[in-house]
């Protein structure tokens, strides 16, 4: 019988390209990694690896074996989930991969929930953009991918997946407190077609050119950020003028800067997606309290 550590090992190996670079993710020595892959070729009788360069790289039977190992260990935590579901969530582990201003307005109440109703579950967060994000679900890096998007982005139909709908978000306008169109509580994007623009990542960098287009102007976007803060403080100095979301309005908001309607930005969609089929109870709890804090998000933007 194969020893499965030292097939976690060899993935390892095949995951970094080099028994060097295993070794210091493992915390090994690298000639602990060595002596284990060669015991495991003297097991099943054949190289698993060969040099290559400063690195190595499998053969078609290392291919093979890890491939085989991937198999295996996720059908071992698909029983370790199983198990978790028949001792009532007293254990359990969720992998979320979350954009930004989700990872700050929604996952710190749906974790203290889920907390207070099953402690032994635990939960792992990555921030992730959503290609991102929607990629590691692909790779069975995650469990859960937070992600959102906008009505004229084509939706992601890769049927390996489930989209369970959280909330909309409403994009704001943000435009200095001294500006002439300040008072207004609602404003048209083309009275905006001069102005120096500020915006975020890139599908919302994308989002705002669209809207801008529509409103036949193309916008001079001088300063692009992530940083939610940091597009605040720009406006606030007068530099610039801006989108943002509900959510990171809801996080911060920067003093001398004003947030008017602006009816032709929309929403953008907030969803987390998860493999389709039979879900683990682990998972289920945590998307059960997301739905909820995101409804009570949805219930005050609508007030």
């Amino acid at each position: 019988m194969l020893d499965l550590h030292r097939g976690r090992i060899l993935r390892e190996v095949a995951r970094l390209g080099s028994m060097t670079a295993a070794a210091r993710s493992l915390a090994y020595t690298q000639p602990a990694v060595s002596h284990h892959i060669a015991r495991l070729e003297a097991e099943v009788g054949t190289p698993l690896v060969i040099r290559h360069g400063r690195g190595v790289l499998l053969t078609e039977a290392g291919r093979i074996l890890v491939e085989h190992i991937d198999d295996v260990l996720a059908r071992m935590d698909d029983t370790e989930e199983r198990i978790a579901a028949i001792a009532g969530l007293r254990a359990g582990r969720v992998r979320a991969a979350v954009f930004p201003t989700a990872a700050a307005a929604l996952i710190p109440d749906a974790l203290a929930r889920l907390r207070a109703r099953a402690p032994g579950v635990t939960v792992t967060l990555d921030e992730a953009e959503p290609n991102t994000a929607v990629a590691a679900l692909r790779e069975g890096e995650t469990d859960v991918a937070i992600v959102f998007n906008y009505d004229h982005l084509p939706p992601d139909t890769d049927t390996r997946f489930r989209e369970i709908p959280l909330c909309d978000d409403p994009i704001r306008l943000a435009i200095p407190s001294s500006h002439p169109l300040a008072e207004k509580d609602e404003v048209n994007l083309a009275d905006l077609a001069e102005e120096t623009w500020a915006s975020g990542c890139f599908r919302c960098r994308d989002h705002l050119v669209w809207a801008c287009a529509e409103a036949g102007f193309v916008p001079s976007i001088a300063f692009a950020t992530e940083d939610h803060v940091a597009i605040q403080r720009f406006v606030a100095r007068g530099l610039a003028v801006t989108a943002l979301p509900g959510l990171a309005l809801g996080l911060h908001s920067e003093p001398d800067v004003v947030v008017p309607r602006a009816p032709a930005l929309g929403s953008r969609h907030i969803a987390a997606l998860v493999p389709a089929g039979p879900r683990p109870p682990a998972v289920t709890a945590l998307l059960d309290e997301l739905t909820a804090v995101a409804a009570s998000l949805d219930d005050m933007n609508s007030e």
